[in-house]
């Protein structure tokens, strides 16, 4: 059985079953050491903005495990930033309270750094379409400064975090990503002492805010599930898997590509069921699509396929 279908019928269960169930989940995602990134992540200064959220967070428990020198999280987020270094307790974290549009918090977050990692944006569909300004401001402004702290400080590789929403975009979220993605593979055309890319990839099972913590909380009050739309997919996939691509983006990282691994879409309505035939239909939100895709047409024709992605090479004669 697929394991995401696993992953919903072991949270059938309502109230502390379900709370029980997912930290049991939560505890068996450990990814092991990969002997290949030793070498690759050995005495590296590694910056992860937003590294206090879901994938910051496991980004740096992974990459803790390496024989790297230093990891610098630079989040907004205190609380998240104290459980973080709470949890690992590791000499080597190095924890800094900042934003991505304060540009000398950047700047010194980023001073003889090696390899940063973008992780910072405003992420909740709804939330960036009643806060415009503030979404264009830390998706596009952040990146911003952060390629032109990276242009001062000449980091070996820039690996920027993108979404499927970036592709064939409807939503303000998806379109700033999209912005991202293109300043990203244009530093990464012209700027030739780092190596820039963007990992762009689907919906993370054990993000926050997700539709299974949404239905976690709705079966543990006895609420009907809410379904946006009976016809709605989504692309899944779980959060070793997102850490393991991105670090396998950050060896393949080059010249401004995108690297878009091969997803599995799943049916809304068909994962609800498995937890509860109670549901309710509340239509979806503004912007949002049926059907989302990891890449356009006209990506996947220019794109380099290969067994579990596709590298989406940037292309423009004005680059």
């Amino acid at each position: 059985m697929n394991e995401i279908f696993v992953f919903i019928i072991n949270n059938q269960r309502i109230n502390k079953q379900i709370e029980k169930n997912y930290r049991n989940l939560m505890k068996r995602i450990q990814i092991r050491p990969d002997k290949k990134y030793t070498k690759f992540f050995k005495n590296k200064t590694i910056l992860i903005t937003g590294g206090a959220g879901s994938l910051g967070s496991a980004l740096t428990k992974e990459l803790i495990q390496y024989p790297v020198k230093s990891i610098r999280i630079l989040d907004i987020n205190e609380h998240a930033l104290f459980q973080l270094n709470r949890t690992l307790k590791d000499p080597r974290l190095r924890l800094l309270l900042g934003s991505v549009l304060d540009k000398d918090r950047v700047e010194m977050a980023g001073n003889n750094a090696d390899i940063i990692i973008h992780t910072a944006a405003v992420k909740n569909i709804e939330i960036s379409e009643f806060n415009p300004i503030e979404t264009v401001d830390i998706n596009v402004t952040g990146i911003i400064n952060m390629i032109k702290m990276a242009i001062r400080n000449k980091p070996e590789i820039f690996l920027n975090i993108s979404t499927d929403k970036a592709a064939e975009s409807t939503t303000l979220y998806g379109t700033t990503k999209q912005l991202s993605e293109k300043l990203i593979s244009w530093a990464g055309h012209h700027i030739k002492y780092t190596k820039f890319a963007t990992a762009r990839f689907g919906n993370i099972i054990e993000s926050r805010g997700n539709v299974f913590e949404i239905w976690n909380d709705e079966t543990s009050q006895k609420k009907p599930l809410s379904i946006t739309d009976p016809a709605m997919e989504r692309y899944f996939f779980h959060i070793n898997d997102a850490v393991n691509f991105v670090l396998r983006c950050t060896t393949l990282t080059s010249s401004g590509e995108i690297f878009v691994p091969k997803m599995k879409s799943y049916n809304i309505l068909d994962m609800a069921k498995k937890i509860s035939k109670n549901y309710k239909i509340i239509g979806i939100r503004q912007g949002e699509k049926i059907n989302e895709v990891l890449l356009t047409s006209a990506e996947k024709k220019m794109a380099k396929e290969e067994k579990d992605l596709w590298i989406i090479k940037p292309y423009s004669p004005y680059l």
